[in-house]
């Protein structure tokens, strides 16, 4: 295979999608994946901006908050705003502030650094049946 073909940017983008895999295995039984792993995966999908990622942990209706939008979203619709998020906001990295967890929910407050500036970020994950969903999903 000639190297030549792609672009860097090309290159760039395989690595980030393997690394999200190695983070982020996809697996066929939820169970598998504990509740620490589903927060470490929303937090790198959070640093890749890898909306489509980070949509599979959110559940059926999710509470969002972003600068300019607060409200009750479904799954596709939260999607659709995350990316038009992160299309203007583009991540350089995120960093856990502060977590707690009870029971079968976790509260992560967290840091995510971007180009034009810096923005508080914190979510709420719940367990339900056999998956952790966030529930809510803040970034101000």
């Amino acid at each position: 295979m000639n190297l030549k073909m792609f672009s860097v940017k090309k290159v760039i983008l395989l690595a980030w999608v393997l690394a999200a895999l190695s983070v982020c295995p996809l697996r066929a039984d939820a169970q598998e994946v504990s509740a620490d792993s589903v927060v470490s995966c929303i937090t790198r999908t959070l640093q890749m901006a890898n909306v489509d990622s980070l949509a599979e942990y959110l559940n059926h209706r999710v509470e969002l908050s972003l600068p300019d939008y607060s409200g009750i979203s479904s799954r596709n619709q939260a999607k659709i705003l995350l990316s038009e998020f992160f299309r203007s906001n583009q991540p350089e990295s995120f960093n856990i502030i502060s977590s707690n967890r009870e029971h079968d929910t976790y509260f992560i407050v967290g840091t995510i650094f971007c180009s034009t500036r810096n923005y508080r970020v914190s979510f709420l994950t719940k367990q339900q049946s056999d998956k952790q969903l966030v529930y809510q999903f803040t970034i101000e």
